[in-house]
């Protein structure tokens, strides 16, 4: 189960993103509320897979042509670890 909680320019995902519950949020809609620099807070995620780390991709590249400016937070290492085995970790906004 993945749940998304919104707040004033923060998102903090809880529970699993994977194939199994990304498309519970495609289209992504909660992109459509939001302006400016936004968080995506994942001290609460609890797993990631393949499919999870390239609906992220998805909705940074939409967040980008929407003008956000998406900062990820708590980001963990399996996160991390997917994104540099897929040779992507530098398209990731870690925040420091």
């Amino acid at each position: 189960m993945l749940t998304i909680d919104v707040q004033p320019q923060r998102l903090t995902f809880r529970g699993v993103l994977d194939r199994n519950t990304l498309l519970n949020y495609w289209p992504f809609q909660q992109l459509n509320t939001l302006s400016g620099t936004v968080v995506f807070d994942f001290s609460e995620l609890q797993s990631i897979d393949t499919a999870g780390l390239a609906w992220l991709l998805k909705q940074l590249a939409l967040a980008s042509k929407a003008g956000l400016v998406v900062q990820l937070q708590q980001v963990p290492e399996q996160l991390r670890s997917l994104a540099r085995v897929s040779d992507v970790l530098e398209l990731l906004p870690i925040a420091q």
